[in-house]
């Protein structure tokens, strides 16, 4: 298991003209005078790139994917995102996935692109979206997302093994063979293979016999060409025949976990099949979906049976980006770091001008000495970069320089506001119907209308129990009273009106068994309470008292200073599922579950590649609790990749975990148990 999500800088010499120089491996990582013609010559030429984008309108496909070892300085991305901006339809969109073990830091990589002018306004923008330098996937959007790379930060083994897409063409690069040979691993091969489709291509610097050798006996036909310059020979070619469909490919032995949809015929007349998705809800979660999706190129209708757009649990009136992050790696603390990277880097793009978000930071202190330890080696173990969590102060406290507040219904209206999606109030989802066949489209109605939909996304959170039409989610409330208290009432309250006025004051968040953020409007929110199985959605006085005493605690004030009086607030219900995970993928009928899968309750190790039950394009997404603001960005971005058939940005195992069939399939395992 992964100790760290810390990773190793790459020794680095730099020549006397600024090209780096990787003393691990003895290697370049590009030619200094001939880097762009190289990339151009052996990635771009040679996988056919010009031709094959610029056929994509006429091929009823909007996207194209490159998969690439070794990242290094982004030469290569770089080069391939200028091509393909000037050959591929205004609409199409590229995915670039690439892996790098030892990524460059943005000041080392800022220094190595120097070197290419030509290139300056792209490098600037991968500079300024560059990831934080912790282990696991990172989804970067550039372009106004019409181009999308997604990184892995790790070794290549493991980085593919973790991947849910399908590779268009691979850019075989990293350092020489014959100094890096631990990467070209048997298993490595094989995910290329799975990632791969028949007719994907490959180009490779190299003609080593390793390389060459491990693609052959994966099923590539693989050709000998001249290299570059002085290079005799290098090594391209394609898969020649795909004998598994893409839904038993991704599923690794665990088909139950499916969430893809194998691509369907073209129509008779190759007409092109354009999408138009509903998303059901408003809130955090609907508005971050209907937002991905559109960036995407899609139609969007979003029905809100309220009133306003974030008008329950998203509509507090200042939420936190908080994450929790844990001191351990498993794969829900995975999908909370990547979530919590991706939620503050978008939101600091939506709000340049600081309207509605504030990266302020957090401050987590400890509720106890056991928790107190817990941060101590979690900062000893350098379990984070410091970027993500460090120290603060003596008392034991962590820091989350990345986190900050949000105006929660300003974002879900930023989110919203987009060409793509029409957004109806007041319309409440009463019935959905599969109709057609090929292709699939849901017939939804409310008591006004019927509409056609191809895709359906359920974001209703607790009111997902009052669709009957839909399977039983294990989902249940929690009701949160949040408090609000004007700045003059609270200075007025306080008895030492010079020390205790100065401490109410904070420039950046507090948690602890409750939180307070910096005064907004001039007034301080604070709480939350958490009731379980309280269903009264009225604000109560002794509810202000619980947040008063958290907040006088925050504050270090004297107990009893702050006066319920002078708060008001709001009562909303976080919806929650009882292994503290989201639910978000495609919806399946229990029936078939059990009766598809019955054998894992006779062999809980039972391993099966083969999908019986096909993914139909409806989808659920709720669940966030607490995280909201952390878990739905990401959520959005990764259902739209399902919905388009793009790559996930999410690791493979924890697609697992969150996905809506985990809680049928874990009685069946645990029936094996019993």
């Amino acid at each position: 298991m992964l100790t760290s999500y810390c990773l190793a800088s790459p020794q680095l010499n730099w020549g006397d003209d600024g090209a780096p120089h990787s003393t691990q491996f003895d290697d370049v990582y590009f030619d200094k005078d001939a880097g762009l013609e190289e990339t151009r010559y052996v990635f771009l030429q040679h996988n056919q790139l010009d031709e094959r984008w610029k056929s994509l309108d006429s091929s009823n496909k909007s996207h194209f994917t490159i998969a690439e070892t070794g990242f290094g300085t982004g030469l290569n991305f770089l080069c391939a995102w200028q091509a393909f901006l000037a050959s591929a339809p205004s609409d199409a969109t590229l995915h670039f996935i690439s892996v790098e073990k030892f990524p460059l830091s943005k000041s080392a990589l800022t220094n190595a692109l120097k070197m290419w002018p030509s290139l300056e306004t792209h490098s600037q923008a991968l500079i300024a979206h560059y990831p934080e330098l912790s282990h696991g996937l990172h989804r970067i959007e550039l372009a106004q997302g019409r181009i999308q790379l997604t990184l892995w930060f790790g070794e290549a083994e493991e980085g593919f093994s973790a991947l849910n897409a399908d590779v268009d063409a691979w850019f075989l690069d990293g350092f020489a063979p014959s100094k890096n040979p631990e990467m070209w691993s048997p298993t490595l091969f094989k995910h290329i293979r799975r990632l791969s489709h028949q007719g994907t291509s490959f180009s490779t610097f190299t003609a080593a016999g390793i390389v060459r050798r491990g693609l052959k006996e994966v099923g590539f036909e693989v050709r000998k060409v001249k290299g570059f310059g002085h290079k005799r020979e290098m090594a391209v070619g394609e898969l020649a025949e795909q004998t598994l469909s893409l839904t038993e490919r991704m599923s690794q032995g665990e088909a139950w976990f499916n969430v893809r949809q194998n691509p369907a015929p073209l129509p008779p007349n190759n007409e092109k099949q354009n999408k138009h998705v509903l998303v059901v809800g408003a809130g955090l979660a609907g508005a971050t979906t209907a937002y991905a999706l559109a960036k995407q190129g899609v139609n969007v209708t979003v029905w809100e049976q309220g009133e306003s757009v974030a008008c329950k649990a998203s509509g507090n009136p200042q939420g936190m980006l908080y994450p929790k992050l844990a001191s351990q790696d498993t794969p829900v603390n995975r999908f909370y770091l990547s979530a919590y990277l991706y939620a503050s880097k978008l939101y600091s793009q939506l709000d340049d001008d600081a309207v509605f978000w504030q990266q302020c930071g957090l401050e987590q202190r400890p509720t106890s000495e056991k928790e107190k330890q817990r941060f101590a080696s979690l900062l000893e173990n350098k379990l984070y970069p410091e970027s993500i969590v460090c120290k603060h102060g003596d008392e034991g406290s962590l820091f989350l320089p990345l986190s900050g507040w949000v105006v929660l219904t300003d974002l879900c209206h930023k989110l919203l506001d987009h060409p793509l999606i029409d957004v109806q109030l007041n319309t409440r989802l009463d019935a959905l119907t599969k109709t057609g066949s090929v292709p699939l489209s849901w017939q939804a109605s409310t008591q006004a209308q019927q509409q056609s939909f191809s895709h359906v996304v359920i974001c209703t959170a607790n009111d997902t129990h009052d669709l009957d039409f839909l399977p039983k989610t294990p989902a249940y409330p929690i009701r949160g009273q949040v408090s609000y208290l004007p700045l003059e009432a609270a200075k007025k309250a306080c008895s030492n009106a010079n020390e205790d006025s100065a401490k109410l004051t904070t420039d950046h968040v507090l948690c602890q068994k409750g939180y307070v953020s910096p005064a907004l409007q001039d007034t301080l929110h604070f709480g939350s309470t958490y009731d379980a199985k309280d269903q009264d959605e009225t604000v109560r006085a002794e509810g202000h008292c619980r947040n008063l005493r958290i907040l006088e605690s925050l504050l270090h004030l004297k107990e009893n200073t702050l006066n319920e009086e002078d708060c008001g607030g709001r009562v909303s219900f976080r919806c929650a599922i009882p292994d503290y995970t989201p639910m978000i993928g495609p919806i399946a009928s229990p029936a078939e579950l059990h009766s598809h899968y019955t054998i894992l309750s006779k062999n809980a190790k039972w391993k099966c590649h083969q999908v019986a039950i096909e993914q139909e394009g409806l989808f659920i997404n709720i669940g966030h609790g607490s995280r909201g603001l952390v878990s739905t960005p990401l959520s959005g971005a990764y259902l739209a990749s399902l919905i388009t058939n793009t790559p996930s940005p999410l690791e493979q195992s924890i697609i697992n975990k969150l996905h809506p069939n985990r809680f049928v399939i874990r009685a069946l395992k645990r029936s094996n148990a019993n």
